[in-house]
């Protein structure tokens, strides 16, 4: 019995040993991607307010809003807002991902994109273009098409652009691309997703 205790004791410490070796010699991760099933944003809606009621609402929300207004055109009912890096996990998802490090032992575990910011210096730039329209004296269309770059680099100490990969999406859309060297464990892609935050905001406000 003695015996059979000392085997599977030192069984135990190999294995752990074996476990610990392995974790100390390959950095290791896991990607899990955004769901890209939800199709269920439509990028306009009919609201029940005149067409300067419309206007003025969607003015006023933006003037108080992070929205920078790039062009405005009340004639033609259009108006083109950018927004941009600040708050970039409101408006974008990329899914979550978890890594160790095996030369430090550093290990992080939460969205691509709070890696993304500091691990590969990511810029979002988004550019809205609104359409608001008059139907009658009592009802306006307004339809929202944003354009969402996503930029990410590897920081490795020097600036190369081979190493500078792009998502570009539209409104409710999403891309999936082939990312370079990826860690151990984890998928070859990497997708980014719109959250249609930014366009229900300025829907909400008309509705």
């Amino acid at each position: 019995m003695k015996k059979l205790l000392s085997s599977l004791v030192m069984t135990i410490l190999f294995l752990s040993c074996a476990l610990e070796k392995e974790k100390l010699t390959e950095n290791v991760g896991k990607y899990i991607p955004p769901n890209i099933d939800d199709t269920n944003f439509k990028n306009s809606v009919i609201t029940k307010k005149n067409f300067d009621e419309t206007w003025n609402s969607v003015i006023d929300f933006v003037n108080d809003s992070l929205f920078k207004i790039e062009n405005l055109e009340k004639d033609s009912g259009m108006l083109t807002l950018s927004f941009g890096s600040k708050e970039a996990e409101k408006f974008i998802d990329c899914g979550d991902f978890e890594y160790t490090l095996f030369f430090t032992g550093e290990e992080f575990k939460g969205s691509y994109i709070d890696y993304a910011k500091s691990g590969l210096l990511a810029v979002l730039k988004a550019k809205m273009n609104i359409n608001i329209r008059k139907i009658d004296n009592e009802t306006t269309q307004i339809s929202i098409n944003t354009t969402y770059t996503y930029s990410t680099q590897h920081a490795l100490g020097y600036y190369d652009p081979k190493l500078n990969q792009t998502y570009s999406f539209e409104s409710g859309g999403f891309q999936t691309i082939d990312v370079i060297n990826p860690i151990k464990g984890s998928i070859p892609t990497r997708t980014c997703k719109s959250t249609n935050f930014a366009e229900n905001a300025i829907f909400n406000i008309v509705k």
